[in-house]
């Protein structure tokens, strides 16, 4: 007997998004084949986006937060009204491809224990990789895979396993999320925590790979310039966070080893008042991260 097929759930999170909705809700109306359900989560805006969203796409679904929850927090908002057997988080700021969601189905059909599958995120010149997989280095900073290459539209077929996919399209098998839980609310507003999830979900026995022929458009910026303060203060203040959430004795090691390293060799200057900041974030809250530590690595639900 043939089983039927995946039922692909859609969450899209958006704060104040309304001018940016259209990019995904008319790439999702074109996709063959068409998604089980699309899902605004509607984080406290004050644009007016959930009245834009009913209004012009009545077949949305909306949920609606009272405050900014956070990307995690709207996500999960997202994936508790979702019905599907896979969830697929994805950015506000997105297009994906026609013909993307069929890739991801047969990806997840294909191997039982892919627990999450990313994307090729392009950028809008649609010719350059922004992200085919992510790293994670001793110390936690994270560089995206083929970033800035060629998009060859010859990519082969199949799944490419990776250490993490990025939250901008990211889908989640069902199973996953009633094994490890929700995603980490903890890292508020944003940065880390898929990276976190996939961590969790690799610790349960899942894997975790890029879905090459599955391609999305990402509208983020390509410049390469100095990174805003507030970037770097959320950036660092979760990345610490996620080094004491997810790495043992031996790899908080090798992180304060790679921390000392990345200061000494490439004297980053101006990340040094925000990685402050962070350091001493972390210190005064480290009680309840390892708190949140302690319910991760025990397998309870977070």
């Amino acid at each position: 007997m043939t089983a039927p097929p995946l039922r692909i759930s859609i969450v899209i999170v958006c704060l104040n998004g309304a001018k940016r909705l259209a990019w995904p809700l008319e790439s999702l109306r074109r996709c063959d084949p068409p998604p089980h359900e699309i899902i605004v989560a509607d984080n406290g805006s004050t644009d007016g986006t959930a009245n834009f969203v009913r209004e012009n796409y009545p077949e949305v679904q909306v949920v609606r937060a009272d405050r900014n929850l956070g990307f995690a927090g709207g996500n999960n908002l997202g994936i508790e009204a979702a019905t599907g057997d896979v969830i697929l988080l994805l950015n506000d700021d997105t297009e994906p491809e026609p013909d993307w969601l069929a890739p991801l189905a047969e990806a997840f059909d294909a191997h039982p224990r892919l627990g999450i599958a990313g994307c090729r995120l392009l950028y809008p010149d649609r010719t350059t990789v922004q992200h085919l997989g992510g790293v994670v280095h001793d110390n936690g900073l994270t560089d995206h895979v083929a970033w800035g290459d060629e998009a060859r539209a010859q990519e082969a077929g199949g799944i490419v396993p990776v250490p993490y996919a990025t939250g901008a399209a990211l889908a989640i098998r069902r199973a996953v999320i009633e094994e490890v839980g929700l995603l980490d609310a903890g890292f508020w507003p944003i940065y880390f925590e898929e990276i976190d999830y996939c961590d969790r979900a690799r610790r349960a026995g899942w894997e975790i790979a890029v879905v090459p022929r599955s391609t999305v458009i990402h509208h983020e910026s390509q410049s390469t310039g100095r990174l805003s303060p507030g970037f770097l203060a959320k950036y660092h203040r979760n990345r610490m966070r996620y080094l004491l959430k997810n790495r043992d004795r031996r790899g908080l090691l090798r992180a304060a080893r790679g921390e000392a390293r990345w200061w000494l060799r490439h004297r980053p200057w101006d990340n040094l008042w925000p990685c402050l900041k962070a350091y001493g974030y972390t210190a005064v809250h480290c009680p309840g991260i390892w708190r949140d530590r302690r319910r991760d690595w025990s397998g309870q639900k977070g």
